[in-house]
C-alpha cells in the first residue's frame, strides 16, 4: 500500500529565478519548477527576472506567458546587463508570495525546499541553502575564493560558505525592512550580516553548471562590492594609512631641523626645500584623513539599519487594565430613567 502524498504547504511561495542568455532551454528549465512546486505548497508563482539576455530569449518568455504556457509565471525584462544580486532584488521586491525563494535552476533544485520550509515552520525569516557539491574552478580562481572568505569572515563575521548562499528563503518582514533603506539592493546582498531576524541554514547536495562565464574579473568586482556593502574597514584602513602619513612627514621635519642644527656643512637650500615638501605631504596627508572620516561616517550611517527589531509581539489574554475602565458591559441591564409624572 502506498504511503499518502504528503499535504502541500498552506502559502503563497514566490519563485525568483534570475536568468541570463537561456535560449533555447527556457521552458526546461521553468517546467519541472512549476511541477514540484505545485506538489509541495498550496501556491505558488515564478518571477522570473532575464538580465539583459541578447540571444532572443524573449521570444520564449512571451510563449510561456500565453495560453498553452506556464501557470502563475511573470518575467520581467531587464533593459541592460546588471550584477546578480540587483537582478535578484527586482525579482524579489515584485513578488507577491508569503515567502520569496531566490533560485538559481542551473545550480540548484528543489530537493531541499521540504526542509527550508520546517525551518520556516521553526519561525525563520531567512533560511540560507547551502549547495555542497563543489563548483567547478580554477587552480588560482580557488585559491582567491577561499582567501576572500576568509577576509570576508574576519573584517564582516560571517561565514560565506554557510550563510552567504545565494538561494535563499526570506519572509515577507524581511522583505518589508529591505524595501524601507534607501539602497535595498545593497542591503539584500549583505542580507546573511544582518541581525534581528531569526536565521536558519541547510545543507544539501544539488547540481552544478559547468564553469562559470563570468570571468575572474568580474567575480572580483562582485567580492570586492558585496565587501564595501557591508563594511567600513577598508577605509579605516586608509584613513590610518593617511594619519600614518601625516605623522611621518612630522618626524621627517623634526630630522631636518636637527640636522640643519648640528651638522655644518648642509647643502644650501636642502633644509628649506625638504621642509617644504614635508609640510605640503603632512597637509595632504591630514586633508585625506579627514575626507576619508567624513566619507566613513556618512557610510555608516547609510549601513546602520533600525535602532531596535521586533522578533514577534505578544499580549496577554488578561488585561487588569479593563478592569478600571469607565466602560459597562452589555450584558448588565441599562439603569431606569428618571422622570416626572
Amino acid at each position: 500500500m502506498n504511503a499518502a502524498a504528503p499535504e502541500p504547504y498552506p502559502i503563497l511561495l514566490s519563485v525568483v529565478v534570475p536568468l541570463k542568455d537561456a535560449g533555447g532551454r527556457v521552458r526546461a528549465l521553468l517546467e519541472p519548477l512549476a511541477a514540484q512546486l505545485a506538489r509541495q505548497v498550496e501556491d505558488f508563482e515564478l518571477v522570473v527576472v532575464d538580465n539583459g539576455s541578447t540571444d532572443g530569449s524573449q521570444r520564449e518568455y512571451a510563449e510561456l506567458v500565453q495560453e498553452g504556457g506556464l501557470p502563475n509565471l511573470q518575467v520581467y525584462r531587464l533593459i541592460r546587463t546588471v550584477d546578480p544580486e540587483i537582478a535578484i532584488w527586482a525579482g524579489v521586491e515584485n513578488a507577491l508570495g508569503d515567502y520569496v525563494l531566490v533560485l538559481d535552476p542551473l545550480n540548484e533544485d528543489l530537493s531541499f525546499l521540504p526542509r527550508a520550509l520546517e525551518k520556516v515552520a521553526e519561525g525563520a525569516d531567512l533560511v540560507t541553502i547551502r549547495n555542497t557539491t563543489p563548483k567547478p574552478m580554477a587552480g588560482a580562481e580557488r585559491v582567491l575564493d577561499r582567501l576572500f572568505r576568509a577576509v570576508y569572515r574576519r573584517l564582516v563575521g560571517v561565514d560565506l560558505a554557510t550563510e552567504g548562499a545565494n538561494c535563499r528563503l526570506i519572509s515577507k518582514r524581511v522583505i518589508g525592512f529591505l524595501m524601507e533603506q534607501p539602497k535595498p539592493a545593497l542591503r539584500y546582498r549583505a542580507l546573511p550580516a544582518l541581525a534581528g531576524f531569526p536565521k536558519a541554514s541547510i545543507e544539501y547536495a544539488g547540481p552544478r553548471a559547468p564553469r562559470s562565464t563570468e570571468g575572474l574579473r568580474g567575480q572580483v568586482r562582485r567580492g570586492l562590492n558585496l565587501l564595501f556593502a557591508q563594511t567600513i574597514l577598508p577605509l579605516r584602513l586608509a584613513s590610518g594609512l593617511a594619519i600614518a602619513g601625516a605623522s611621518l612627514n612630522l618626524l621627517y621635519s623634526a630630522y631636518v631641523i636637527l640636522i640643519r642644527l648640528f651638522k655644518s656643512d648642509v647643502m644650501p637650500g636642502w633644509t628649506t626645500l625638504s621642509l617644504q615638501q614635508s609640510g605640503m605631504f603632512f597637509l595632504l596627508s591630514l586633508v585625506l584623513f579627514i575626507l576619508v572620516e567624513y566619507v566613513a561616517q556618512m557610510l555608516t550611517w547609510t549601513l546602520e539599519g533600525p535602532s531596535y527589531y521586533l522578533a514577534g509581539e505578544h499580549t496577554s489574554a488578561v488585561l487588569t487594565r479593563r478592569e478600571r475602565l469607565n466602560v459597562r458591559s452589555q450584558a448588565h441591564p441599562a439603569p431606569a430613567r428618571l422622570g416626572t409624572e
